[in-house]
């Protein structure tokens, strides 16, 4: 009888016989593609508050970190042995979308003149490099994302985004009515960047009694700037992404996760009151399309992107909704007023595979924390994608879609290989 590989929440005995070979690069953490792929969801940020203390004129050390980020995803995907590497067709409808997403960027701005807000310069470089650049060289890392590595750079990059607003704390709160914001991290990237990592704690908590303490005593603190930031978005994406993850466990696994929901929700109302939790209702209750401003926005730019796809049905043509000369909040109806229904489907494609992925991994209870928090996050980026972020600067949804797609796909791919290998020796 054929011994099927051992496979368990956290990693299976052939990732980590694989993770661990002489030649992968372990023992240089730094270089790691476990902090390439922490860097990519919540490194930017979590440098911020930093650069807004040592830097608060210049843009020079936000330019830095995102340098450095890029030098540290290169060079983890170099040190890695290829044979670590995997590979999967499910990745090609994203591919296909990225070469003709930008060639209508190209033609937008160097054949027909259309400025492109924040700039040209801006718009090419993140999404080729923190975009595109970080997906094609994070999702072929998948096997080799080790749950100890992982932990121990999110713990620190946690601990790092907390000192930085706590260095800031004298204008954090400076005005717009208590909202938390400083110069170099704006409300809503603190907000889901604190989600993020509030997400990691969620699905840690409970693995370790180390883990455990740091999330009980890191979580209520990234609570605080959850609720503080006043982020509708995040408030709804990141509660949305751990609703949809709780619905998805199966069996004792969703009991365990209800009870751990609600521990934590009792702990909030012990420590603060309705508190928190009006401050939130408030925030959610400012949703008006005819008294809010940003709501307001937010629709004409809807209507004014969707009136665009009307307009060319097929192929699309601007990449930027032309009233407000910016992307239409709505990542989905950017991509049918860029490309049309005809250059959509390659993204639609990438879309249902991603969550067909996010459902195996969820479900099957047996992917390593990185497949898990990626997946979740994803779902986070679905939903926040429907209403913030354009396609050309959403890092986070481009790579956290692609590595669960590499994770699910990759990973069947690689487990049927190693039957095969089995087969045969017997």
């Amino acid at each position: 009888m054929t011994r099927r590989p051992n496979l368990r929440y956290g990693i299976s005995a052939d990732f980590t016989r694989l993770a661990h070979l002489r030649g992968y690069v372990d023992w240089r953490i730094l270089f790691s593609p476990a902090t390439a792929f922490a860097l990519a969801i919540v490194g930017t940020y979590a440098f911020a508050g930093f650069v807004n203390r040592f830097d608060p004129e210049g843009s020079a050390g936000s330019i830095l970190v995102r340098v450095a980020i890029a030098l540290v995803t290169v060079a983890s995907y170099a040190l890695l042995p290829p044979k670590l590497r995997s590979s999967t067709a499910a990745l090609l409808p994203m591919k296909i979308f990225f070469v003709l997403y930008l060639w209508r960027l190209v033609e937008n701005v160097y054949l027909s003149s259309i400025i492109i807000s924040p700039g040209p310069g801006l718009v090419f470089s993140v999404f080729l490099v923190a975009s595109v650049g970080a997906t094609l060289l994070i999702a072929p890392m998948d096997r080799a994302i080790i749950n100890t590595d992982l932990t121990l750079v999110m713990n620190a990059l946690c601990v790092v985004f907390l000192i930085g607003l706590y260095f800031n704390r004298d204008i954090l709160f400076a005005g717009q009515g208590e909202r938390m914001s400083i110069d170099k991290i704006n409300p809503i990237a603190m907000g889901h960047t604190a989600f993020a990592f509030l997400i990691y704690f969620f699905l840690v908590l409970g693995k370790t009694k180390r883990l455990t303490i740091q999330s009980m005593v890191l979580g209520p603190m990234l609570l605080l700037v959850v609720v503080f930031s006043r982020s509708r978005g995040a408030y709804i994406a990141g509660a949305g992404s751990l609703l949809i993850y709780i619905l998805l466990l199966k069996g004792s696994k969703r009991l365990f996760a209800i009870l751990g929901a609600l521990v934590v929700a009792l702990a909030i109302l012990a420590t603060s009151g309705v508190e928190l939790i009006d401050v939130v209702i408030a925030r959610l209750q400012t949703i008006d399309v005819d008294a809010d401003q940003s709501t307001m926005i937010r629709s004409q730019l809807f209507a004014g992107a969707w009136r665009q796809f009307l307009e060319d049905p097929v192929f699309g043509r601007y990449a930027v909704e032309m009233q407000f000369n910016f992307y239409p909040h709505n990542i989905y109806l950017e991509s049918l007023m860029a490309m049309g229904a005809l250059g959509s489907l390659p993204f639609a494609a990438h879309i249902i595979l991603a969550l067909r992925s996010t459902v195996g991994i969820i479900r099957s209870g047996k992917f390593p924390l990185a497949a898990v928090l990626t997946a979740v996050l994803f779902v986070r980026e679905a939903i926040a994608g429907m209403a913030s972020g354009g396609l050309w600067g959403n890092s986070i949804f481009w790579v956290t879609s692609a590595l669960t797609i590499s994770f699910w796909y990759g990973y069947q791919g690689f487990l049927a290989k190693a039957r095969n290998s089995e087969i045969r020796a017997y």
